[in-house]
């Protein structure tokens, strides 16, 4: 079971704001500090995957919108912090997860090895935590169930689902913030010196 403190940790901002503006250019010069952060924040690969395993998919399932709007790393950003497959191999538990949660038995080691591929060569753009919120939604029963047997196809459609999901909580997080804001009048009890003007 994941530590309460590494939960905590995790929540934080993973990744800080980088000045697009002061970077690199040089789209592998960017990678490579991307990288570094990932690594400086996470420790080394042992270290990520104990601190974001299976275990913390709750914490993002009770927060979606900073699941996917927080700055965390992606996919890409872990496999140039821990070499190429990284993500791949981050992903492994997350799918024998699924399947122990569905009871389920049947899918193999070479099925969620491909499966795990697939999510990251589709989907090499969401963020881990992203990746957390999906597994949660899918053992929540969002996206259907197995009978009997794990289908990895069913995963793959549901994640389908999820982005158009995870899309709509980025629009409406976009528009939250380029909607005016519109003063409001305060409540009693919070300007006393306009009450007691009022009240004489």
């Amino acid at each position: 079971m994941q530590q309460p403190e590494q939960i905590g940790t995790l929540l934080r901002p993973a990744l800080p704001t980088i000045n697009w503006s002061e970077t690199p250019q040089n789209s592998s010069a960017l990678s490579k500090r991307r990288g570094d952060i990932v690594r400086r924040r996470f420790g080394s690969d042992d270290d990520f995957k104990r601190k974001v395993n299976p275990d913390t998919q709750m914490p993002f399932g009770k927060e979606p919108t900073k699941a996917v709007m927080g700055d965390y790393p992606t996919l890409t950003d872990i496999d140039i912090a821990y070499g190429k497959g990284f993500a791949t191999e981050w992903l492994l538990p997350h799918i024998a997860r699924l399947s122990m949660f569905a009871g389920a038995k049947n899918i193999g080691i070479c099925q969620e090895k491909e499966l795990a591929g697939i999510i990251a060569n589709e989907y090499p753009f969401l963020k881990i935590t992203e990746i957390l919120l999906f597994f949660y939604r899918f053992r929540t029963g969002r996206y259907g169930r197995f009978y009997g047997t794990v289908d990895p196809l069913a995963i793959t459609c549901a994640l389908r689902d999820f982005i158009v999901e995870r899309n709509d909580i980025i629009a409406a997080n976009e528009n939250d913030e380029t909607a005016p804001t519109v003063p409001s009048l305060p409540k009693p009890g919070e300007c006393p010196n306009i009450e007691r003007l009022a009240n004489g």
